[in-house]
């Protein structure tokens, strides 16, 4: 698809979700609410998701660990200069730009810093997959649409693995590399893809600290379930231990829709609607949650990402100039 309609479609997104989100709200009711949220439990939040920086960047370095090995300062920086990238760049570009970050000065290449950056978006995944796994019981399946999006995502996923272990272990893409189809820029750009996938398993399974790279995704996740409770306290919600599992799973997957620099929008109404029928929960507050949350889950990784930037021998225009072929 070209970069501008993916660009319009974004907006188009974002501005709907924007509408419908705040759409028919009395705000004077939903200031008071905001006014409400309780500060000593959104300030722990907050500082629970910057501390959460740490282990997902240990957790980098370790993956880089068969490349380089980098020091976690360095590291530390490049993950919050890719937190600036992402929270102000369309497209999911603050990925290169923290791929590029950390390449500087070493012997990585950038190529093989944004694959292992590939392979954290998919122990990520994979951590809201088990999660999802382990909810099903206590998910809300009287909803059909949600009964049959859980099934079909589980679906993939195992479909998805059976595919990638079979691709590797008879190396399907070389033997079809060289069919017709993959001549087109179409064809290379599928084929480019699969081969960072692949790429990011061969990271995975020829890494020595798997233990440790799977240790520290859970207590990343612990950590995100953790903030998701302290922000449902401030806004004066309460979820059982297992909902508040859903609504982080179900808040994942609203991550990926297609938007604007910080998932303007979608989140926003995704989250409110999730909280409404799922939960419950009254249309204001659920709107106050969804501003709260989305608020703290951006700004303060933005500024001090754009802090780590500013300080940074790094410029959004070198991703441009660099190939991550």
């Amino acid at each position: 698809m070209n970069k501008k309609i993916k660009l319009l479609v974004a907006i188009l997104l974002s501005v709907f979700g924007i509408y419908f989100a705040f759409k028919g709200e009395d705000f004077d009711t939903l200031a008071l609410q905001i006014k409400s949220v309780k500060l000593k439990e959104l300030t722990f939040a907050i500082l629970l998701l910057i501390l959460s920086c740490i282990p997902r960047a240990i957790r980098w370095k370790q993956l880089m660990q068969p490349f380089d090995s980098i020091p976690f300062s360095h590291v530390f920086s490049a993950t919050m200069i890719g937190y600036f990238g992402n929270g102000v760049l369309v497209f999911r570009l603050g990925e290169f730009l923290k791929a590029y970050a950390v390449s500087k000065k070493y012997r990585i290449t950038a190529s093989q810093a944004f694959g292992t950056v590939i392979v954290e978006r998919m122990l990520d995944l994979l951590m809201v997959f088990v999660i999802l796994l382990t909810l099903v019981p206590w998910f809300p399946f009287y909803d059909n649409n949600i009964k049959v999006g859980t099934y079909a995502s589980i679906s993939v996923l195992l479909l998805s693995l059976i595919v990638i272990i079979s691709i590797v272990k008879y190396n399907v893409l070389k033997k079809i590399s060289s069919f017709k189809i993959f001549g087109s820029n179409f064809g290379k750009s599928i084929l480019k893809a699969l081969n960072k996938v692949l790429e990011g398993v061969s990271i995975i399974r020829n890494n020595n600290n798997i233990i440790s790279i799977i240790l520290i995704s859970i207590i990343l996740w612990f950590m995100y379930y953790m903030v998701t409770l302290l922000v449902l306290s401030a806004c004066d919600i309460n979820l059982s231990v297992f909902d508040i599992g859903v609504l982080l799973v179900l808040s994942s997957f609203l991550l990926g829709i297609p938007a604007l620099p910080g998932s303007a929008g979608t989140l926003d109404i995704g989250v409110k609607y999730v909280l409404m029928y799922i939960f419950h929960i009254t249309s204001v507050k659920a709107l106050n949650y969804s501003i709260i949350s989305h608020a703290v889950s951006y700004f303060p990784l933005l500024i001090i990402g754009l802090m780590y930037f500013l300080i940074s021998n790094v410029s959004i225009s070198d991703i441009k100039k660099r190939k991550f072929d």
